[in-house]
């Protein structure tokens, strides 16, 4: 070999390395919603309207998807959402977008086994089954491999563990990157160990401080008792923001601004309608399509570092 021949190969592999790279680009970083409308189908197990998800369908969800993202600076965020508003819409996408796009340790976190197990069938199996790209990074199916099992899976890059309130030392022994909580007013209140939740699964994250994200989901409870209400206050405390379609004021709309009329005939609610607190106009059904889509998320306490929903 001539004196000229190392650096001629190093010169060779380089050349090669910068070429691949020119030719191959990295993948673009994406969103939690934009991976979802590119990859998750909703089964019939999850909602009466199976298929591939659209954001468009539900635009509030949009933004606290998105605070889960890798790019994002969110670290924990608060969701404050009624029945059927789609929470678990949300958590089913941050799994399979961190299954796949920000690998590592995941736990979901449910309030009793019952719930566990629910979520389990009603959930995680679906978005296995109808997502290609989340059985892709699965390592193994449950029978195949004994790593994986209904409360845990074993993926490429990371773990998705499944718990519930009344196993703390399970809890407690996991460490994890993503910390997703479901009905946290309920978990709490089935925490029997005498620990106290929010420390407990913030203890969780600690070996993760850089990047480590956590959210809280849960059904509006009684003030007072309610632990989501009380996260909720010491946060951003975002609300929606809908536009009036006569004046174009934005308003969080309340149960005063709601107005109905009963039939005669049948006793039931015949016509529903909101009236503008801005301009007094009357808001049809027919407004609400393009409303929802135009809608905003806006702090009431801005500057707070906790990102904080209520719908």
């Amino acid at each position: 070999m001539s004196e000229n021949q190392p650096g001629q190969m190093r010169d060779a592999w380089r050349l090669v390395f910068e070429t691949a790279l020119r030719t191959v680009p990295p993948r673009p970083p994406t969103t939690v919603s934009a991976w979802a409308e590119a990859n998750m189908r909703l089964s019939s197990k999850q909602t009466a309207a199976p298929g591939r998800f659209r954001i468009d369908r539900n635009p509030a969800l949009q933004e606290p998807m998105d605070c889960m993202s890798a790019r994002s600076t969110v670290a924990e965020v608060v969701c404050c959402f009624p029945i059927q508003f789609g929470k678990s819409t949300i958590e089913t996408a941050v799994i399979g977008y961190t299954m796949t796009e920000n690998p590592g340790p995941i736990m979901a976190c449910l309030p009793g086994e019952v719930s566990m197990k629910k979520f389990i069938v009603q959930k995680i199996n679906p978005l296995v089954e109808e997502t290609q790209v989340v059985r892709e990074v699965l390592t193994a199916t449950v029978s195949r491999d004994a790593r994986n099992t209904q409360d845990f899976k074993d993926f490429a890059g990371g773990q998705l563990y499944i718990e519930h309130a009344g196993n703390p030392k399970r809890l407690k022994s996991t460490s994890v990157k993503i910390l997703l909580v479901d009905e946290f007013t309920e978990f709490a209140a089935s925490m029997q160990s005498g620990d106290d939740p929010v420390e407990l699964l913030r203890g969780r994250t600690s070996a993760f401080p850089a990047v480590s994200k956590a959210m809280y989901v849960s059904t509006p409870g009684i003030k007072g008792l309610c632990r989501t209400t009380e996260k909720l206050e010491a946060s951003d405390q975002r609300r929606r923001y809908l536009p009036c379609p006569h004046c174009g004021e934005l308003h969080a709309y309340e149960w005063p601004d709601l107005h109905w009329s009963l039939s005669p005939q049948t006793g039931r609610v015949a016509r529903a309608w909101l009236v503008c607190p801005e301009c007094g106009c009357e808001i049809e059904e027919h407004y609400k399509p393009a409303m929802l889509a135009t809608g905003r998320w806006i702090a009431e306490n801005p500057g707070h570092p906790v990102r904080g929903y209520r719908a």
